[in-house]
C-alpha cells in the first residue's frame, strides 16, 4: 500500500488521445535593434522572443476557440501559459541590416500548435506554481527589455570612457540574465515534452548564466527528482531555500523528495513550512496529507486533503489521494466517488483509472 501510494502521489500517467490531432501553423516575425555594448547572439534572441510573443498571442486565440468547442475551462492566464508551453517553433529566416544606430535583426518563424497537447496539458496549467512561474518569467523579460533600452541610452549619452565602461558592464550583466531566462524557458518546454535529460541541461545552462536564479534551481531539482536522482534534487531545492528562505515552492518540492526517500518526518517539516509561508498552498496540504497516510495517520491525512479541496476544489490529485486513504480505511464507496471525481477533473489522470 505504501509503495502504491508513493507512486501515485507523484506521478500522472497520461493516456494519449484517440482522436487524430489537428495542427495549427502560425507565421510570425520579430525585430530588434542592437546598440553598442550588446552581442549579436542576444540581440537575435531578443528578436526571436518578440516573434514568439506574437505567435503565442495567435496560438492563444486558437486555443481559446478550441477549448470552448471542447468544453475546457481555461482562464486567460492559463491559455497564455498553455500557448507558451506547447508551441513548436522553427526559425524560417534571420536577417541583419546595418543602420545608423547599429544593427537591426529580423527573425521570421513558423510555430505549430497541436490539439493533442492542448488536451493533455489543459489540466497542468491550472497548477498555481505553473502560473506563477510563467508570470515571473514574463515580468523578467519585460524588466530586461526596459532596462536594456535605458542602458543603451545611457551609453549613447556617456561623456567619459569610464562612464561608458560602467554601462557596458551593466549591459553584459543584463544579457547574462536574459540568457538565463531564455534557457529556463527552453527547459520548461523540454519538461512538457518529457525530455528530462535536455531539461536538466537547459536549467544548468540557466544557472551558469545566473547563479542566483532560484527558479532554475527548483526546476532542475524537479527534473532530477523525476529521474530518481534524489541527492542532486535535494541540493538544488536546498540552494533555492538558501537564496530565498521564504520560497514556499522549494520547501514543497524538497518535501516530496524526502517522502520518496522514506524520510517522512523531514517531509512533514518542509510541507508544514511551505504551508506556514502560504496558508492557501493546496499542493502542500495534499502532499502532507499523503505523508500522514503513509505514516498510518489517516485522520490527519484526510484533514489536510479536505482542506486542500476547500482551498481549490478542482485538483484531480487531491481527490485521487483522498480516494487512496478511504481505500486504506476500507471506506470503498467514498473511495470510488473520489476516483470518479479525479477522472472527471482530469480524464488524463491514468492513475485514478487504475485504482
Amino acid at each position: 500500500m505504501k509503495q502504491l501510494f508513493k507512486f501515485f502521489m507523484i506521478i500522472f500517467l497520461l493516456f494519449p488521445s484517440i482522436v487524430e490531432a489537428e495542427v495549427k501553423e502560425i507565421i510570425a516575425e520579430g525585430s530588434y535593434n542592437m546598440g553598442k555594448g550588446e552581442t549579436p547572439t542576444v540581440a537575435e534572441s531578443r528578436a526571436l522572443l518578440q516573434a514568439k510573443r506574437v505567435a503565442i498571442e495567435q496560438a492563444g486565440t486558437y486555443i481559446e476557440s478550441y477549448s470552448k468547442i471542447n468544453k475546457f475551462q481555461l482562464t486567460h492566464d492559463e491559455i497564455r501559459v498553455l500557448s507558451s508551453g506547447i508551441i513548436e517553433v522553427v526559425i524560417l529566416q534571420t536577417k541583419r541590416t546595418i543602420t545608423s544606430d547599429g544593427i537591426a535583426f529580423a527573425v521570421k518563424i513558423k510555430a505549430k500548435v497541436s490539439t493533442d497537447k492542448i488536451e493533455v496539458m489543459s489540466s497542468r496549467v491550472k497548477e498555481k506554481e505553473i502560473l506563477e512561474q510563467y508570470k515571473r518569467l514574463q515580468e523578467d523579460y519585460g524588466k530586461s527589455q526596459k532596462e536594456i533600452e535605458g542602458l543603451k541610452k545611457q551609453l549613447k549619452e556617456g561623456k567619459t570612457a569610464q562612464a561608458k565602461q560602467r554601462v557596458e558592464r551593466l549591459i553584459t550583466i543584463n544579457e547574462k540574465a536574459f540568457q538565463a531566462r531564455e534557457w529556463y524557458e527552453k527547459g520548461n518546454s523540454f519538461v512538457i515534452n518529457k525530455d528530462s535529460k535536455r531539461a536538466i541541461d537547459a536549467f544548468s545552462r540557466a544557472i551558469n548564466f545566473d547563479g542566483t536564479y532560484l527558479e532554475a534551481y527548483v526546476a532542475r531539482g524537479v527534473s532530477f527528482s523525476k529521474d530518481g536522482i534524489n541527492d542532486e534534487a535535494l541540493e538544488d531545492f536546498s540552494m533555492a531555500i538558501k537564496l530565498n528562505a521564504n520560497y514556499a515552492l522549494a520547501y514543497q518540492n524538497r518535501a516530496s523528495v524526502y517522502c520518496r526517500m522514506d524520510r517522512y518526518e523531514r517531509a512533514i517539516e518542509d510541507y508544514s513550512k511551505a504551508i506556514s509561508l502560504d496558508p492557501d498552498y493546496d499542493s502542500a496540504y495534499i502532499g502532507r496529507g499523503a505523508v500522514y497516510a503513509l505514516m498510518g495517520q489517516h485522520e490527519k491525512g484526510l484533514k489536510d486533503i479536505n482542506w486542500a479541496i476547500k482551498i481549490y476544489p478542482y485538483n484531480s490529485l487531491a481527490y485521487q489521494n483522498r480516494g487512496i486513504i478511504y481505500s486504506e480505511m476500507r471506506q470503498y464507496d467514498s473511495a470510488f466517488e473520489d476516483y470518479t471525481k479525479a477522472i472527471e477533473l482530469d480524464r488524463y489522470n491514468g492513475s485514478a483509472y487504475l485504482l
